[in-house]
């Protein structure tokens, strides 16, 4: 008997599993994929999800970046921004899950890997883990398996979330090409009508990829070999393509089942107007974590402290999600929005990176509206056009 089975080996899961190690709580790890794995995700690390690890993670860093480089392609319009701490840090999926799976186990957390869960049968004491190789059985289960894991099959959540279809591939280019694009993120809006592009620099390669965030029917491959053209990366030594569906709300606001949480993905909380999850992965984690403890592994205890923190998230992301109605349902709100305050919406977007404002406090807050429009003068680089 387990104090708590953890479903994932991802963000989410490994995070909970070192919160409760921490405090001594037994704990195994389950995860379907043999580990290190590749997983698809922008591998962008913003701040405000960095400072919310309790530990350092330097050594699975590939790049610091301290710069951001907005591209309005509907005004043709650039802006660029800096900050002194690092605005995004890059990194491998495969690599940072692997890392806080160490931390995890370094606490103690048991883990086992090739192993599917089949069925969670929950009773009034414990919850049954029904896997491909064995039975388990623990107090409490933290479903971070992912928005098409099977905990949400079990749980009858498959459909329950909306999700967005996004395309990524890691391109390996020359130096000389790779060095145009290493020293900032790079994202451009306009040229999908209702999503965005990005381009992240790794190690030794680019992570380039477009999120379509309201029209589903948009022939992402067609797109991005636009986008590549416009970028004038035609010189490519190798290209590794990937498409996934990031789930951005959940229909059913329902987080708790009895004695399984869920967390990550899982929990459908990512943010709409940039699709980023990690920062969302790594809060459930904790907040998962959190409630357990603090409840006591009392059932309506814990379920009523998750609820409330998730809840916090949810107010979050409703004004995110207010905002991207805006930037990507609307293109010709967002043509004026952009041409007419473009430098101040983008040193707000770095400042919610930086964690130094929220989406709840940037809709909220009247004295925002005016750095809406006159931005600070905060390592500012003029605003360049007809690119």
């Amino acid at each position: 008997m387990y104090d708590v089975i953890i479903i994932g080996g991802g963000v989410a899961g490994c995070i909970a599993a070192y919160c409760l190690g921490v405090e001594g709580v037994k704990v195994l790890i389950l995860e379907k994929e043999p580990l290190p794995r590749y997983k698809t995700c922008g591998g962008g690390i913003v701040l405000r999800a960095a400072m919310l690890i309790p530990f350092e993670i330097d050594l699975v860093i590939d790049r610091k970046i301290y710069a951001a480089d907005i591209f309005d392609h509907d005004n043709h319009l650039h802006f660029h921004v800096e900050r002194y701490k690092p605005i995004i840090n890059m990194t491998m999926r495969e690599n940072l899950d692997y890392y806080l799976l160490a931390k995890a186990v370094g606490n103690d957390a048991k883990f086992k890997d090739k192993i599917l869960v089949t069925d969670l049968i929950i009773k009034d004491n414990e919850v049954e883990v029904i896997t491909n190789k064995d039975k388990y059985f623990a107090k409490y289960v933290i479903c971070a398996d992912g928005a098409t894991g099977i905990s949400t099959k079990v749980l009858g959540l498959r459909n329950n979330y909306i999700k967005v279809p996004a395309i990524e591939h890691e391109v390996f280019v020359p130096e000389d090409l790779f060095n145009k694009f290493s020293n900032s993120a790079r994202f451009d809006f306009g040229f999908l009508s209702h999503g965005y592009g990005w381009v992240f620099p790794k190690k030794k390669h680019l992570s380039i990829g477009l999120g379509n965030m309201y029209d589903d029917k948009a022939n992402l491959n067609d797109y991005l070999k636009a986008y590549l053209k416009k970028l004038e990366i035609t010189d490519i030594i190798k290209v590794e393509k990937h498409g996934y569906f990031i789930p951005i709300q959940p229909k059913k606001k329902k987080f708790t089942f009895g004695r399984i949480l869920l967390a990550g993905d899982a929990a459908g909380l990512a943010d709409p107007l940039t699709a980023e999850g990690i920062s969302y992965a790594i809060e459930t984690g904790i907040h998962a974590a959190d409630s357990i403890l603090e409840g006591k592994m009392n059932v309506d205890e814990v379920a009523d402290r998750y609820n409330k923190k998730i809840k916090k998230l949810i107010g979050e992301l409703k004004n995110s999600r207010f905002l991207s109605y805006f930037v990507y349902s609307l293109p010709s709100i967002r043509k004026f929005v952009f041409k007419k305050y473009g430098r101040g919406l983008s040193e707000l977007m770095t400042d919610i990176f930086m964690g130094e404002l929220s989406y709840s406090k940037l809709v909220k807050n009247p004295l925002n509206y005016i750095r809406f429009i006159k931005p600070r003068n905060f390592m500012k680089q003029p605003v360049s056009e007809g690119f």
